[in-house]
């Protein structure tokens, strides 16, 4: 064979080979690029609602924490402020602090004082209901200092309005007795 013969056919056979590729890259390779395409975007899209739903369940989640720490608020509001007067709990949280403090709680005195409207008519806003504790204690003036020091960190909320002091007895210096006037205040519906 001639050279120019091998050079022709090789040229032929090349042509031949590139338009094989061709027909093969038409036929084959791009209907499955599109394809491949297709799903890329597929994947993205719901890569991007996966993305979104995470943030929609992290702030759920997010609410649902602060719901719950918003009821612990409540509850510890209704401790400081009850709904209820609850005379009896009251009661037991003076005996308590006056034990504490080591003063002796000798009488108490209860009046209730008028309720105080909340303004605006919505369900979340109610009165405010008080009532005044006249009490009578015994005990030395660092007991006192103990039981208002208490009074003023105990969770219901109680203010001293009046502090009267005078001497138990003309031999002791240090032992008195205490009229005190204490307001707590409770909720209304």
């Amino acid at each position: 064979m001639k050279p120019s013969t091998k050079r022709a056919l090789s040229l032929i056979l090349s042509a031949g080979f590139l338009i094989a590729a061709l027909v093969i890259y038409g036929t084959f390779i791009r209907p499955e690029y599109r394809l491949i395409l297709g799903w890329r975007g597929e994947l993205a899209s719901k890569s991007n609602l996966l993305e979104k739903q995470q943030a929609v369940m992290t702030n759920m989640q997010n609410l649902i924490a602060q719901y719950r720490s918003t009821e612990r608020l409540g509850d510890s509001l209704s401790l400081a402020l009850p709904v209820k007067e609850n005379v009896s709990s009251v009661m037991s949280q003076l005996n308590a602090v006056s034990q504490f403090s080591g003063l002796a709680l000798q009488s108490v005195g209860i009046s209730y004082l008028p309720i105080k409207s909340a303004p605006g008519k919505s369900s979340l806003n109610q009165g405010l209901g008080a009532f005044r504790l006249d009490l009578r204690l015994f005990g030395n003036y660092s007991g006192l200092k103990k039981f208002l020091s208490a009074l003023e960190t105990n969770i219901q909320i109680m203010d001293v309005k009046a502090l009267k002091l005078e001497p138990a007895s003309k031999t002791e210096s240090d032992i008195f007795t205490y009229l005190l006037t204490v307001d707590t205040y409770y909720q209304t519906k």
